[in-house]
């Protein structure tokens, strides 16, 4: 009778042990995973294929607009000045920070085209998902991290939100610089937008503030 019991008790508490929740959030995980593999291999087939910068931008304009939420990294570039700054300007500005964000990415993404990307493990946070890698070199050279902020969006599907390379996030490091800019004009978007135009006259680098 015992035994019997038991049998019965057993595949409820197995069950019980891994409940469907934890199991949803592996497979998630697993997703997030093959997302940014695939997500990988398409920028390294840019990086291979594409010689000339403008081959690169164009690509990686492609990629962004199947892969990323622009409007969701727009907002949190801007930070607090999102809640202030009107529909025109806004519009204005996540125009412009597109082209930024394609040239920054053209450009330090650039010289790993000819390496390879593996993807290692994936931990979640309610919507967000981060997911890392390591840039691998034939030549001996210390491996590079680049580690992937995935968000899950409402039809369960996921998007880029963020990318680190060498420990640098770097729509934070945009937030940070634009906050700066901010702050130095007084909150004035039309100097933010003036700086911004800078940077991607010069090809996604630096422009000075103000």
């Amino acid at each position: 009778m015992r035994l019997f019991i038991l049998a019965l008790i057993l595949p409820l508490a197995v069950s019980m042990a891994t409940p469907a929740w934890a199991e949803d959030t592996a497979a998630d995980e697993e997703r997030a995973k093959i997302f940014v593999t695939e997500m990988a291999d398409e920028a390294i087939t840019i990086l291979k294929t594409q010689s000339s910068r403008e081959g690169r931008e164009a690509g990686f304009r492609k990629l962004l607009d199947e892969r990323a939420n622009m409007r969701r990294i727009a907002r949190f570039t801007l930070g607090p000045s999102a809640r202030k700054i009107s529909d025109e300007d806004f519009a204005v500005y996540q125009n412009l920070l597109n082209e930024l964000i394609i040239k920054v990415y053209a450009n330090r993404l650039g010289e790993y085209g000819n390496e390879q990307l593996v993807v290692g493990r994936s931990q979640s946070k309610k919507k967000n998902f981060i997911v890392n890698s390591q840039i691998e070199f034939d030549n001996g050279r210390q491996p590079i991290g680049v580690d992937w902020w995935l968000y899950r969006e409402k039809d369960g599907s996921f998007s880029l939100f963020d990318v680190r390379v060498i420990g640098v996030w770097m729509a934070q490091e945009q937030r940070d610089s634009f906050a700066s800019v901010l702050k130095t004009n007084r909150g004035d978007i039309s100097a933010l937008l003036g700086h911004i135009r800078k940077q991607i006259e010069a090809g996604g680098g630096a422009a000075p503030n103000g």
